[in-house]
């Protein structure tokens, strides 16, 4: 577990130190550019999410998967990174034709006043925010393969996240027009994309030999199956998870696709634990499938899915108790929004109690199975969506999200069990738990500060964190968080 806590912690700095920038990029973006245009920029970039399961090939998954059989730093890693970039520029060439062969179609899912304005004018940053986001992939899981995530996260969440800042600048003083607004905002991962490709090349990891024989090679067949399923099982995934943000302005409009991205940023911090742990663990965990050595599995699984809920519910109850706050911050027409933030919350946490079921099931020989589990899921987020949109809002969108969440973790959490006699579970998050519901009742017998709201903010944070700290480390709810504590602790603070 030390490397996983070196390069955890390494990565986590950076994804929080980039959140500081996301909340202030979101809490001004829709104050001073305004929630229309904000609701165009997550369309675009979830969008580009979508159609890059077809130009990678569904490959971001089968980056890692596969790596440890090219795996050779003397013979510049068999050319994989070669063979990387040829099969996805080759994979964009072709959605690109179909981006524009169905152009008409997809504007004409979008005539709603409010929306289709935005999507005919700036339809082409469609094709910019795809090439952008296939190669920032790339590169981010090709690093993380060779456990060298926390550049990546830098450049991808506080580099990319600071230009985005900088435009929202430039805009409010006057020095930008709208149109280059977007357009920048759009193109903003181009950062992310040289930084790394820079940051390979000085280690020198930026392989740029193609060893063609890799086409003829047996594992290249694997490869082609793998990512056969890879592609619809990430489709379904992206469905569970996505499709409400691209199903709200085709039945309401861009501005509550605005409204709505705003609370569901809210709701993602809670997954940057997870995720940023994921970047280290998945490459071990392939291995690890790789030589069979189940205990090492285990021991993962139900370690990181602790910690990560552990640190999930915190920013939960943190969210919660400030709701009042970020309307008072962002404008009384969000108000609309705030139990987005606390049903896609809910899923969130769902998510990471879970742990890494779905790498687990993936990394598997079983892994076609999940493609079953993540189509049936698609299909009941998509009917739960259209249903509780036209009967709730945006606020249905979030309920019909978290059950899908909810849905598809019971499934593959049997599976992995049924299977491999694997889960993440224990009694200690019934602790993890029970503190947080132990702050959520303190924060509501606490008084309102009337001095200044930001005043009451910081101190009404400050005053939940502290306590539900204390409980996980000083009842050692949560081990490995007690004992980094205690290294911390004695590291800084007694060695003076």
């Amino acid at each position: 577990m030390g490397s996983i806590k070196r390069q955890g912690i390494g990565s986590g700095l950076f994804m929080y130190i980039g959140l500081i920038v996301g909340f202030a990029n979101n809490l001004l973006f829709p104050r001073i550019i305004g929630e229309e245009v904000l609701g165009f920029t997550i369309w675009v970039s979830e969008m580009a999410e979508f159609l890059a399961l077809l130009a990678g090939f569904g490959g971001n998954i089968s980056i890692i998967r596969f790596f440890p059989y090219f795996k050779d730093r003397e013979k510049g890693h068999n050319g994989y990174l070669g063979f990387l970039f040829v099969v996805r520029t080759a994979g964009l060439v072709l959605t690109f034709i179909l981006i524009l062969l169905f152009k008409e179609l997809i504007i004409n899912i979008y005539d709603r006043p409010g929306s289709r304005e935005y999507i005919q004018q700036y339809y082409p940053m469609l094709l910019v925010a795809l090439v952008l986001l296939i190669y920032s992939d790339l590169l981010e899981n090709y690093l993380s393969g060779l456990l060298r995530p926390r550049i990546p996260t830098f450049f991808r969440d506080v580099v990319a996240r600071l230009a985005g800042l900088t435009l929202i600048g430039l805009y409010f003083f006057h020095q930008i027009s709208l149109e280059v607004f977007i357009i920048g905002y759009v193109s903003r991962l181009l950062v992310s994309v040289l930084g790394m490709l820079a940051f390979s090349y000085h280690i020198g990891e930026l392989h740029r030999r193609m060893d063609w024989s890799i086409f003829r090679k047996p594992i290249f067949k694997e490869i082609v199956g793998y990512n056969f399923y890879s592609i619809f099982a990430t489709l379904g995934s992206k469905i569970t998870t996505k499709i409400d943000i691209l199903m709200i302005p085709a039945l309401l409009n861009l501005g509550a696709a605005g409204i709505y991205g705003v609370f569901s940023f809210f709701a993602s911090v809670i997954i940057i634990p997870h995720n940023s742990m994921a970047k280290i663990t998945s490459p071990i965990l392939s291995d690890a499938w790789k030589d069979r050595d189940f205990d090492k599995i285990q021991e993962l699984y139900r370690r990181t899915a602790l910690d990560n809920f552990a640190v999930g519910v915190l920013i939960f109850v943190g969210i919660v108790i400030n709701l009042d706050h970020i309307v008072t911050i962002i404008g009384p027409q969000f108000e609309v929004g705030k139990y987005v933030a606390v049903f896609l919350g809910l899923g969130q946490l769902a998510h990471t109690a879970n742990g890494y079921n779905g790498i687990i099931l993936n990394y598997s020989p079983q892994y076609r199975y999940d493609l079953a589990f993540k189509i049936a899921t698609a299909v009941l987020n998509i009917f739960t969506n259209l249903l509780f949109i036209r009967l709730y809002g945006i606020v249905g969108a979030a309920m019909a999200t978290a059950l899908t969440i909810f849905t598809i973790n019971c499934f593959t959490q049997w599976f992995v069990y049924h299977h491999f006699r694997m889960h993440p579970f224990s009694i200690n998050m019934l602790g993890v738990i029970g503190a947080g519901l132990f702050c959520l009742l303190i924060d509501h017998l606490i008084p309102s500060i009337q001095v200044h709201f930001l005043l009451d903010l910081l101190l009404r944070s400050a005053l939940v964190s502290i306590l539900y700290a204390a409980l996980i480390v000083g009842l050692r709810i949560v081990p490995d968080i007690a004992d980094f504590t205690k290294e911390l602790w004695q590291r800084y603070v007694l060695r003076k």
